[in-house]
């Protein structure tokens, strides 16, 4: 369960209107996306969500509110991921994830992410936490039980596995975007199988 922190305590005694704010969140991070944080505004997101300027501030106290709480429910960090036990096929897990979202516009939001953190560190430091922190959870489980059986040297960096992955399905994505109508599903796996063997081969070749 994705904790949106104070977003609830200040709906002021509204009804929450749970189709409005899907609605609402789904524009949000689409307008993020296609502009950054200079280009964001809560009047076009009101606009575009077909929701009335004066529910979107009566429920979001300012931009900055709006674009954690969308980001938050919408982009949790592999949601839905369950370690397995079987190391391959959980990077596989993992890979492919990425690169869906990287095909898709929630996949620009993250790179606006990066990109807005470095220029208002401090306006980001709580959601680039949230996805840093969340994800690195996540893959140490999968290391620390891949190093516990053996798979994995013992000093095996979860940071440095959840970098790879990022970094190279950043780069693939950016140099060959998607073809207007392209079925992206046998491109996805030969990228997720060319990642992974090469993680894995990076990881046990390495000296410890």
């Amino acid at each position: 369960m994705v904790d949106t922190g104070g977003v609830s305590r200040r709906q002021r005694g509204r009804p929450r209107d749970p189709e409005m704010e899907a609605r609402v969140y789904g524009v949000t991070v689409l307008v993020f996306a296609e502009k950054g944080w200079a280009g964001f505004t809560l009047d076009e997101v009101a606009r575009r969500s077909g929701v009335g300027k004066a529910s979107v501030y009566l429920r979001w106290r300012d931009k900055r509110d709006l674009l954690l709480a969308a980001m938050r429910d919408r982009l949790e960090p592999f949601q839905g991921l369950r370690h397995t036990g079987d190391l391959r096929e959980d990077l596989r897990w993992m890979a492919r994830s990425v690169f869906q979202m990287y095909w898709s516009w929630a996949g620009l939001a993250i790179m606006r992410l990066w990109l807005d953190a470095r220029t208002y560190p401090d306006l980001f430091a709580e959601l680039r936490d949230f996805y840093l922190f969340g994800s690195i959870s996540i893959v140490r489980q999968i290391v620390e039980a891949a190093a516990e059986s053996g798979e994995l040297p013992a000093d095996t960096s979860p940071a440095l596995v959840l970098g790879t992955i990022f970094g190279v399905a950043t780069v693939q994505v950016s140099m060959a975007p998607p073809l207007p109508g392209e079925d992206l599903s046998a491109r996805t796996e030969e990228y997720v199988d060319a990642l992974v063997d090469m993680v894995l081969h990076g990881l046990r070749s390495r000296p410890s």
